[in-house]
């Protein structure tokens, strides 16, 4: 087992410490891409470990391994609606953001004519889901411009909205730009005109506090692997409960059907679900949340996110040469930046070899830029350091 590790009432020096001896890649290099893949805990990593053990050793099936793993998924959804502020039974469980966006948008009844209103800075993956409801169903995808994400968003996504707008998607922490989305205004504004919010939630979940209820949207997808360090292959869906019947489920699987062939989907968001899961990347995923919820504190984990990030992006105004692409009054720990003369992806390479691990971001539609995830497992040395070699490099330029 992995070994306890008091963390409260620890000091916020002594508390930090003994996180980082929790994640071994936190020390190897300054661990600043939660935005791709966050560092996985020893809790995790040792669920993960002993789960695929014990299929090995006791084989991977046998009278107890089905209830088992029915309640691992239970507990698991738990865990997870627990850090959400939503029932259990509006929560699914997925294999990444994708699936669960590609779940949620597939599963309306769309007409020809019907309108899909985004904006210009979302992932790729979340135009590829439009781009086959597009093509398959003949909907309509309408693309709003909103800068940077600290403009006007909701004048902007307001007077794209027409009658035939059956669904705004939207991310709630844009992966490019850093920027938070007013998105509690934005569903408001949505459900007014009866229209469905469905929400990229990759960036958000972990990194900033959320009560999905307060925030009033109806669909709200995330992953596993970033800002909640858990295993790849994992993440969940979030449906609000009276919106369940508006989105039907994407699969037909084992368990779905009674015994005359009717279709019988499972109660609440777990309808939504494929049967067949890794149940090791499952348990791993249940332990490191458990470990953030418990120990590390999520209150704790939030703030020095913000903080962090405010850290950063402050350094770097400072900096000649540097343009700040995250609007300051928008943000929390992911921070997107330019620097002048020295293309993104060469820039984040140097970082590395310097031992800083950062993102370039230059996939189109978005900016090109550099990313810098401030996980609540960095210091604030680390963050200074990364300042002063963006400094360098913006004064010298990369040899």
């Amino acid at each position: 087992m992995a070994k306890k590790v008091k963390l409260r009432g620890s000091s916020d020096a002594d508390k930090l410490a003994a996180i980082r001896t929790q994640l071994p890649a936190a020390t190897a290099t300054a661990y600043l891409n939660a935005g791709t893949n966050g560092p996985l805990p020893q809790s995790a990593h040792q669920a993960l470990i002993e789960a695929a053990r014990a299929e090995l050793e006791q084989g991977r099936i046998g009278p107890n391994v089905y209830p088992g793993m029915f309640e691992a998924l239970s507990r698991t959804r738990a865990t997870i609606a627990g850090m959400l502020n939503v029932e259990p039974s509006e929560i699914g469980l997925m294999r990444s953001t994708t699936e669960g966006m590609n779940v949620a948008l597939l599963g309306i009844a769309w007409r020809p004519g019907d309108e899909i209103v985004t904006t210009q800075l979302e992932h790729i993956c979340l135009f590829s889901a439009l781009g086959l409801l597009s093509h398959r169903q003949g909907a309509t995808i309408r693309t709003v411009d909103v800068g940077n994400g600290g403009d006007d968003v909701l004048g902007a996504i307001q007077a794209a909205l027409t009658p035939r707008t059956r669904v705004l998607a939207i991310s709630h922490i844009q992966w490019s730009t850093g920027a938070v989305m007013p998105l509690k205004e934005i569903a408001a504004l949505a459900r007014e005109r009866g229209i469905l919010t469905m929400v990229d939630a990759a960036q958000s979940v972990g990194q900033i506090p959320l009560d999905l209820h307060d925030l009033g949207v109806d669909a709200y997808a995330m992953a596993g692997q970033k800002w909640l360090c858990g295993p790849g292959g994992t993440g969940a869906l979030f449906v609000r409960r009276d919106r369940i019947g508006d989105i039907r489920p994407t699969y037909l699987r084992y368990g779905t059907f009674d015994s005359y062939g009717f279709v019988v989907p499972p109660e609440g968001a777990a309808r939504y679900e494929m049967g067949e899961v890794y149940s090791p990347a499952i348990r791993a995923l249940d332990a490191g949340l458990t470990w953030m919820r418990e120990d590390v504190e999520l209150t704790w984990a939030y703030a020095r996110v913000a903080a962090l990030g405010a850290r950063l992006a402050d350094g770097l105004a400072r900096i000649k040469g540097v343009c700040l692409l995250t609007p300051r009054d928008r943000m929390a720990g992911l921070v997107s930046f330019k620097v002048d003369g020295i293309p993104p992806r060469q820039l984040s390479d140097a970082a590395y070899e310097r031992g800083f691990t950062i993102r370039s971001v230059d996939q189109r539609p978005g900016p090109a830029a550099v990313r810098a995830s401030t996980g609540w497992w960095c210091t604030e040395a680390e963050i200074d350091g990364l300042i002063d070699l963006i400094g360098e490099f913006a004064k010298k330029g990369i040899a």
